[in-house]
């Protein structure tokens, strides 16, 4: 893919991340994908990657993802970095805790290679702690 088949790819992308169309955004995915997630752990294969979008968008409503910056590795655009800012809200069953109703914000980045125009390999980087904090999953000391 070239620099700008990527930029649209990531555009169309985020397009079905926030209509939380988990069929379309898992067909971003080669059928054989691998992507490595601190939530969902490993995932192998494309039906396993479209649970985990479902799973996700029952976790959480209106889930908006902005791009703070797209980043290509090389002229080919074969793999980039996109940096993420998701705002959203926990409306259902997550690490065994009912929804919380609660808005948070997470940033974070996903490091993509691509094969024939669709991701073969994607790792997931956020701040998963900090989630878990939001939600009131854990608890911080006051300093």
């Amino acid at each position: 893919m070239t620099r700008d088949e990527t930029r649209l790819f990531i555009k169309r992308y985020v397009e079905f991340w926030q209509r939380e169309d988990a069929r379309s955004l898992a067909a971003c995915y080669a059928e054989h994908a691998h992507v490595d997630s601190p939530m969902f752990h490993a995932l192998d294969g494309r039906e396993a990657i479209t649970t985990s979008f479902s799973d996700l968008f029952k976790a959480f409503a209106n889930s908006k993802i902005e791009i703070d910056d797209v980043i290509i590795d090389n002229e080919n655009g074969d793999r980039c970095v996109t940096l993420w800012t998701s705002h959203t809200t926990h409306r259902g069953m997550l690490f065994g805790m009912p929804g919380t109703g609660r808005r948070f914000e997470l940033s974070g980045a996903f490091i993509m290679k691509f094969e024939n125009g669709l991701i073969v390999s994607e790792r997931r980087l956020y701040d998963f702690v900090g989630l878990l904090v939001q939600l009131g999953v854990l608890k911080t000391k006051a300093v």
